[in-house]
């Protein structure tokens, strides 16, 4: 694809076109339409790295990547030089060295990928850092959206829950407009960022969200990247900023809800309402294989030269 980012750790580092391409590209993946990746002169070597647990992106990469029909590799951090001391790039020129074209990287470091964009060590998707991004789950959060032809162009996108801490939730905040949405925040107040661009609003009502909303994201609270002092909020979340079946069928229109995964059943989500018609996750589960396949399709493609060590500079015997 063209111009595609070697390093895809933002949202803001793909235009509207390579976003536009990619959910066209993956739309025609799903429906079987594409023609088959075909790979020039050898067979792609893919690795995940890993570095926070992970269930559905990290699978959904290993499925994506054996359905294009690559190598993979599941590069396991804990049995790596990187326990010994080694930098992050120096194992990713290593990987390269050894053949791997494209990495899959999750950290609990926030920001930590954007140290490579200038020089790659090797081809980086950003998997989920720290509490920065998560761009891969935000655009097939729109490719889902798009797939069940809901239009996303003057409706107002509800983000509810721990904003503050969300890596999707940001990346949705930089994507979402980009399609003509309005963005409200919802959430106790020491779960939304002091900081947000002007278009974006905030509200800490339920029944303004169930008003305006057209469509509700909603967040798990993570719970393992709070503080002693944020414990408290979690007493009566449920209470006052859960969502239920209920609420959901009392409103006169009907609308999506969408959750990055995974719930806290009890929480932000009652139990029957992810086992309603309303309730879209399963299938932002299923969409993600085409997207992720569309996006490494994208990633392979983009002949990039700089990436590695610069043999050039090495001495000659």
């Amino acid at each position: 694809m063209e111009n595609f980012p070697s390093v895809l750790e933002s949202i803001e580092d793909l235009s509207k076109r390579q976003i536009d391409g990619v959910l066209g590209l993956a739309h025609r993946i799903k429906n079987r339409s594409d023609t088959p990746f075909y790979f020039s002169n050898k067979t792609p070597i893919i690795a995940t790295s890993f570095l926070e647990n992970s269930t559905r992106t990290k699978h959904s990469f290993e499925i994506a990547i054996s359905k294009l029909g690559c190598t993979y590799i599941d590069f396991n951090s804990e049995k790596s030089s990187l326990k010994k001391g080694e930098s992050l790039e120096q194992t990713l020129l290593t990987l390269n060295d050894q053949g791997v074209d494209l990495c899959i990287i999750r950290t609990s470091v926030s920001n930590q990928l954007s140290e490579f964009k200038e020089k790659p060590p090797i081809k980086i998707i950003n998997g989920g850092d720290g509490v920065n991004e998560h761009p891969t789950q935000a655009l097939l959060d729109v490719f889902t959206l798009i797939e069940c032809g809901i239009e996303l162009k003057g409706k107002t996108f509800c983000i509810a829950g721990d904003n503050i801490h969300s890596r999707v939730g940001h990346s949705l905040i930089k994507l979402l407009p980009q399609f003509g949405a309005k963005i409200l925040l919802f959430g106790p107040k020491s779960f939304l960022p002091d900081q947000l661009p002007k278009e974006v609003e905030v509200t800490y009502d339920r029944e303004e969200v169930l008003k305006r909303s057209d469509i509700l994201y909603l967040l798990r609270v993570q719970t393992e990247r709070h503080t002693h002092n944020e414990e408290n909020n979690l007493l009566d979340y449920s209470e006052k900023y859960g969502f239920t079946l209920e609420m959901i069928e009392s409103l006169s229109r009907k609308i999506p809800v969408l959750h990055p995964g995974p719930a806290n059943i009890g929480v932000e989500i009652c139990n029957q309402l992810i086992n309603s018609k309303y309730y879209l996750g399963h299938e932002q589960v299923r969409n993600s294989i085409y997207l992720r396949m569309a996006l490494i399709q994208a990633m392979l493609q983009n002949g990039a030269k700089n990436i590695g060590f610069n043999e050039n500079t090495f001495f000659k015997f």
